[in-house]
């Protein structure tokens, strides 16, 4: 796809500015509908506890996400910033994961399970699609890829996780038993396939800058290890499933990240010499 002139030359347009506009006001939506509309969204998931029913605290990654949701849309009214490819091609799609999360915060708590879960799914979808937008746009300016990267890395991560611990408490509060048996069998399968699409996502952000990739690992890791934590009593499992299952997605990033960038210099050795014109 060809870019405008305005995208090449880093010119702030009226696009960029209604777009952050956009993308401060769900982001400071996401922070209202969490503190002013909602319960404890951990104890509500007590509720109709499941077999993959992280710890408690692996809910207070909430904070962190908040604080840096609110950095990136405030830093992004700086022109030079505004302008960044990076940020122009990843923009929308977090606005709507922001937006997303506002909805599902406001619905969750009020046990509207199956609508919270495709709420919950639209914020995944486009966390997921920013932060690797972000990552194949995103070139060396530290600040972007640490500050935006990160951020939107760790939603998209948070996220990923969360939409298989939701479809599991969907399942429990529809009438599935939340330990036992069968619903331990349901619970590895989910673990399974939130991985499968973890590596798929890791590995589509490996071109990128490191900071957006690792952010969206640590993020599904957290969620796997808290996993691990509240479940290695009660299903065992499932605990030690989501262990497993956070050390191969970390050691996935590793080596691919270690791939990417031995094969940099492989390719700058092999780039062709420049024959001297005939005097």
């Amino acid at each position: 796809m060809n870019s405008s002139p305005s995208e090449l030359s880093g010119t702030v347009t009226a696009g960029d500015r209604i777009r952050q506009g956009v993308v401060l006001l769900a982001a400071l939506a996401q922070v209202a509908s969490s503190a002013l509309l909602g319960r404890s969204v951990g104890g509500v998931a007590r509720e109709n506890a499941s077999s993959i029913l992280p710890a408690g605290y692996a809910f207070a990654i909430w904070g962190p996400i908040f604080a840096l949701s609110l950095a990136v849309a405030i830093a992004g009214f700086v022109p030079s910033l505004t302008a960044h490819p990076a940020v122009r091609r990843s923009g929308w799609s977090i606005a709507i994961a922001f937006t997303a999360d506002a909805v599902w915060a406001a619905v969750f708590p009020q046990g509207q399970f199956v609508l919270a879960q495709f709420v919950l799914i639209i914020g995944a979808v486009a966390a997921i699609r920013a932060t690797v937008r972000f990552q194949r746009a995103a070139d060396g300016n530290r600040l972007v890829t640490v500050l935006f990267g990160g951020t939107f890395g760790l939603l998209a991560g948070w996220l990923t996780a969360a939409t298989f611990v939701g479809l599991a408490n969907t399942l429990v509060s529809a009438g599935m038993s939340g330990t036992r048996g069968w619903p331990g069998v349901v619970g590895v399968v989910l673990l399974l396939v939130a991985t499968g699409v973890a590596v798929a996502v890791v590995r589509a952000c490996a071109t990128g800058p490191l900071p957006g990739s690792l952010a969206y690992a640590a993020a599904v890791a957290w969620g796997l290890l808290a996993i691990t934590v509240e479940q290695r009593s009660a299903v065992p499992l499932t605990a030690y499933t989501a262990l497993g299952l956070a050390v191969v997605l970390l050691a996935y990033l590793a080596v691919i990240h270690r791939l990417r960038h031995r094969a940099v210099p492989i390719r700058r050795r092999r780039r062709p010499q420049r024959v001297p014109e005939p005097g």
